[in-house]
């Protein structure tokens, strides 16, 4: 396997539900110090690696996806012992039946659970997007003397596993953890070269709830080229497919849409050109969707974007998929650029459109 799965495993066993990424952080910062000249935060969480030029005002080249995944937050607990939670992210309700879940408390004590139906139904999330979690308590006071409060994150248990073809992996949060895994796997790979520009390689907070951390880690790091790293949902099995978008083991996806921000054409054309000369998969994607990307694109004076994205199955959900190749394609494709990059070159990104 060519991704770390050691690294993939160790990032996965911990829980960064919106608004609870300290620990995901943590580890990152241990990962990133010894390929970085600086580490720095903004105020919300968001981290990253500063890999610095030697040239004087060189410009700022920013890596960035989130590492918050969706999850819960404990809201109320019951007279009978059940808890609860509001949704935290735009989570697949029809997943949730059964799902395994753990709660850690802010002693770091952890217990897991499982979410109920509300009704007969068997319906899990209800009309103001909360859902009943059932951690084995038997009523209120037991829940209170165990130290479960309101603002807990409720995360889903952690499942990675390898397909027998050793081509895709499944895991509760890819949408979480393919920005920290990529990031880290980007610096160990560029650790001994030199750029002309700086390197700001990082990951945000607070994504699944309104893209908040990347507004402040843009104004953080002013960067002259954001290139983002983030999942797409994968359209390529449904019955109902009216055409396919997004089809794993197909290779990066070449993202020249999504509702919230349009890609610079002339990078577009550079991540194409690389990953034709190089034969490496890629294929055109359009999401419907918003994403990190519109904040960077649009804050201060404007940035040109990339993504540099791959598609995944059961998107936010407790167990979701990821084609190994499609992360070698991208992983490849964006250091290939990053050798590519020069001040005139970003520069030429930044006048694209005048």
């Amino acid at each position: 396997m060519s991704i770390d799965e050691t690294l993939l495993n160790k990032l996965s066993e911990i829980d960064s539900v919106s608004g609870d990424e300290r620990a995901i952080s943590l580890s990152l910062k241990s990962e990133y110090e010894g390929y970085a000249d600086d580490i720095v935060y903004d105020n919300l969480g968001s981290i990253f690696a500063v890999k610095k030029s030697k040239q004087a005002n060189a410009p700022r080249v920013m890596i960035v996806g989130h590492m918050d995944e969706a999850g819960f937050i404990l809201k109320r607990i019951n007279e009978n012992g059940t808890i609860k939670a509001l949704a935290l992210g735009n989570i697949e309700a029809t997943s949730l039946l059964g799902a395994a879940v753990r709660l850690k408390t802010r002693n770091e004590q952890i217990f897991f659970g499982t979410l109920i139906a509300f009704d007969k139904s068997g319906a899990v999330l209800d009309q103001s997007n909360e859902v009943l979690v059932d951690f084995g308590f038997e009523n209120k006071a037991e829940v209170l003397e165990n130290d479960l409060t309101f603002g807990d994150r409720i995360a889903f248990a952690n499942q990675n596993r390898v397909s027998s073809n050793g081509k895709r992996i499944f895991s509760k949060n890819w949408d979480g953890r393919y920005a920290p895994l990529m990031g880290i796997e980007v610096l160990r790979a560029v650790q001994d070269q030199e750029f002309d520009f700086d390197l700001y390689v990082g990951c945000t907070v607070q994504e699944q709830v309104g893209f908040r951390g990347v507004q402040t880690a843009t104004n953080l790091v002013k960067p002259d080229l954001g290139i983002i790293v983030d999942t797409d949902k994968a359209f390529d099995y449904q019955n109902d497919l009216k055409e396919k978008n997004g089809e794993l083991g197909k290779g990066v996806l070449i993202n020249f849409y999504d509702t919230t921000v349009l890609p610079n054409r002339l990078l577009l054309r550079t991540l194409k050109d690389i990953c034709s000369k190089h034969n490496l998969l890629y294929q055109y994607y359009y999401s419907m969707e918003g994403s990190d990307a519109a904040w960077i694109n649009k804050l201060r004076v404007g940035t040109p974007t990339l993504f540099v994205n791959v598609p995944i199955r059961n998107m936010n959900t407790p167990s979701s998929i990821m084609d190994i190749r499609d992360y070698d394609a991208a992983k490849e494709a964006l250091l290939l650029l990053l050798e590519t990059l020069t001040a005139e070159k970003i520069q030429e990104f930044k006048e694209e459109n005048r």
